[in-house]
């Protein structure tokens, strides 16, 4: 015999009753507490956002332009090349020759050749300068098919200030896209 004894029938039924899972009112308070799970999300969520802007910066290459002679295609030694910096005291516009001084119409040595006004660069002057160059008449000819610039910013110029100089170089007027529509961006070191 064994010495294990049975339940008895109201044993059984408190087993029963205990061991069903009771149903929640809403009315007892019993709701899932979510605020740690929220919790949880939102750093995830700060942590992604943080990263994928990094990521984008990070990986986005921009060879800056050369000086030396074209290595274009066709091979043209002849092509005008027109470069413009972007640094924090104005535009240096370089073009065949040299560098453009101010007023945009004599070539020489390195020199801003735009300045800022009210320290903010000049748009308005930089196209006026565009329209020169496009109009210059030792490279009017070479520059009729020729849309092609080179751009290169210093890592601290604003970026609403390098899409309005990509305004000013690329047309005359609102929509016209009759200047400088082909850039090549790169960064100054």
């Amino acid at each position: 015999m064994s010495s294990r004894k049975a339940f008895t029938p109201a044993q059984l039924a408190w087993i029963n009753r205990k061991s069903k899972p009771k149903a929640h009112d809403p009315a007892d308070g019993g709701e899932l507490n979510i605020i740690p799970f929220l919790d949880i999300i939102m750093n995830i969520l700060i942590f992604v956002l943080a990263s994928v802007t990094s990521v984008f910066t990070a990986t986005i290459p921009m060879p800056a332009p050369s000086s030396g002679p074209s290595t274009g295609s066709g091979g043209n030694s002849n092509e005008v090349n027109i470069t413009l910096k972007i640094t924090r005291e104005g535009y240096i516009v370089g073009a065949p020759g040299g560098f453009l001084q101010p007023g945009c119409s004599v070539v020489g040595s390195a020199t801003i050749t735009v300045p800022l006004v009210g320290g903010q660069h000049d748009f308005t002057a930089l196209s006026r300068c565009m329209q020169t160059i496009r109009n210059n008449p030792e490279w009017r000819t070479e520059l009729a098919d020729n849309h092609k610039i080179q751009i290169a910013a210093n890592q601290d110029i604003p970026y609403r200030v390098l899409v309005g100089t990509l305004d000013a170089v690329r047309e005359t007027n609102l929509g016209a896209k009759d200047m400088f529509t082909e850039p090549t961006l790169g960064i100054l070191n």
